[in-house]
C-alpha cells in the first residue's frame, strides 16, 4: 500500500533534513516507535500499536538506504516481526524536502507499507485518511529545532489506531455535514 503526506514546515530545510537524519529522533517523533539502537546508518526499533483493547509490538530493523542533500532526498526502509503473534511489516519511506520563502520547508513524504498476517484489512483509502494526522504529527517534530521535547513527542504511548480510526470516522461525518450545507 502506498500513502503520500505533503505539509509545509515552518522551519529551513537544513534543520528538517538535520532531523530526518537522526534516526532516534524519528524514533522519538513517530507515536509508538522507539529506536533502541543506531550504529551509522542501522537501527534497531520497537512499535507498539493498539487497537482498543489489542495490543500489538513490533521489533525491527532498518536502515537510511539513501542520502542525498544536495537533492533534499532520503529513504528509509524498516522491517518488523509482531512480538506475540505472526504479523510482519515492512516500511519504505521516502522523504523530499524543498526550501520555500521565509525559512519554510515543503515537505514530501512517500510511504511503502507492507502488512502481513494482521488481524485488520483496511483499504488504502481509509489507511490514508487514518495516517494523516500521524503523518502531520511527525513532520511538525522533524521541523522543531532542539531536542524533542515531551508534549511533542510521548514515546512511551502506543500508537493507538482505535483513536486514529475514530478521528477518521469524525473527519467522515463533518465532511458529510459540510456537503449537506453546500
Amino acid at each position: 500500500m502506498r500513502l503520500g503526506h505533503e505539509q509545509e514546515l515552518g522551519a529551513p530545510v537544513d534543520v528538517v533534513w538535520a532531523n530526518f537524519m537522526d534516526l532516534r529522533r524519528i524514533g522519538r517523533c513517530f507515536p509508538g516507535a522507539k529506536v533502541t539502537e543506531v550504529d551509522g546508518d542501522a537501527f534497531v526499533g520497537e512499535v507498539t500499536a493498539k487497537l482498543g483493547p489489542l495490543s500489538m509490538s513490533f521489533d525491527g530493523t532498518g536502515s537510511m538506504v539513501e542520502r542525498d542533500e544536495a537533492s533534499g532526498r532520503a529513504r528509509l526502509t524498516a522491517s518488523g516481526q509482531e512480538r506475540h503473534g505472526l504479523g510482519k511489516a515492512t516500511i519504505d519511506i521516502t522523504l523530499s524536502l524543498r526550501a520555500l520563502d521565509g525559512d519554510r520547508t515543503r515537505a514530501n513524504l512517500v510511504t511503502d507499507l507492507v502488512f502481513l498476517g494482521f488481524p485488520m484489512d483496511f483499504g488504502t483509502g481509509l489507511v490514508q485518511r487514518a495516517a494523516d494526522p500521524l503523518i502531520e504529527r511527525f513532520l511538525t517534530c522533524m521541523s522543531v529545532s532542539g531536542p524533542v521535547a515531551d508534549a511533542e513527542a510521548d514515546e512511551d504511548s502506543p500508537l493507538d489506531l482505535l483513536r486514529s480510526a475514530t478521528d477518521l470516522l469524525g473527519s467522515f461525518r463533518r465532511d458529510r455535514r459540510e456537503r449537506r450545507r453546500r
